[in-house]
């Protein structure tokens, strides 16, 4: 995951605002989502919970950040 987050963070930092890169940028945050989503479903500590649910709270912020940066949404 830590591959994920940091190519994500890479090209938001580059790439952030052309609305032709969003797309690719979205699918990275949709990778980790995916990788955090595996780690809260598979997790047996019920106080990591919170923590899973703000990351994934956050690439959706990011994701919408993104979109409305760049010109785009749904």
């Amino acid at each position: 995951m830590p591959g994920t987050l940091k190519r994500s963070r890479a090209q938001i930092t580059t790439k952030g605002r052309d609305p032709a890169a969003a797309d690719g940028i979205v699918s990275g945050l949709e990778d980790a989502g995916a990788e955090i989503g595996a780690l809260q479903v598979g997790c047996c500590a019920p106080a990591r919970m919170p923590f899973y649910a703000t990351m994934l709270e956050e690439l959706m912020n990011a994701q919408r950040t993104l979109k409305k940066t760049a010109g785009i949404g749904h």
